[in-house]
């Protein structure tokens, strides 16, 4: 459902003067983590140490709920943006004009390309993860730029859901071999998405 203030303000919320283009490039690597550890407390970095490999090193070496998990390169990344819910139309709604009442989530999709198949075994246990409504990802482009949630001065893991890791498509003569690696993103997952331009390149962890 749409997420509207009521009563609504007493004026227009004033839209922010755009000074730079924003852009992230194309995602490269993914790094997941669960969204929660096993007391409910969010996993998150400040937005200082999302910047340092240090920090990433450790995080990588967790043997608790805070551990990160580095994906093989991807490639062919597409994302869609969920379209809107509607309701109406005809005779339905006055002047056969439709509702909006919400959105969609929005859809990941790509490729993992010449990948050995116990790597990718070990992919899929991360199914289970995102089926039980507690895993997100921070997304890596070939910028070596990091995109996450971010509430002030503190960074979250992106929350995804329907995870799905493919069985190998044989591509024969004429292509790699490849897993697919898709996911969707909630609705209105982007509202706080921001992005850090760590002191390294991530793309190399």
């Amino acid at each position: 459902m749409l997420n509207c203030t009521c009563p609504a303000n007493a004026s227009l919320t004033a839209i922010p003067v755009v000074t730079c283009a924003e852009s992230f490039g194309q995602i490269q690597k993914v790094a997941f983590q669960r969204l929660k550890d096993a007391d409910g407390t969010r996993n998150s970095f400040t937005l200082t140490d999302i910047a340092a490999k240090s920090t990433w090193s450790s995080a990588k070496s967790a043997t608790d709920a805070t551990k990160v998990v580095i994906s093989p390169y991807i490639q062919a990344p597409t994302s869609e943006a969920g379209d809107a819910i509607t309701f109406g139309g005809g005779n339905e709604t006055l002047g056969g004009v439709e509702i909006i009442i919400g959105r969609n989530p929005s859809t990941f999709t790509s490729v993992m390309r010449g990948i050995p198949q116990d790597v990718i075994k070990v992919m899929k246990e991360l199914q289970c993860e995102a089926q039980a409504g507690n895993l997100g990802v921070f997304l890596f482009d070939d910028n070596g730029n990091i995109e996450c949630v971010v509430e002030g001065t503190v960074c979250y893991p992106i929350p995804i859901a329907s995870l799905f890791i493919g069985d190998k498509a044989h591509g024969g003569l004429e292509a790699p071999d490849s897993n697919a690696l898709n996911w969707s993103f909630p609705p209105n997952y982007s509202d706080d998405l921001d992005i850090v331009k760590p002191a390294f390149n991530p793309l190399d962890l």
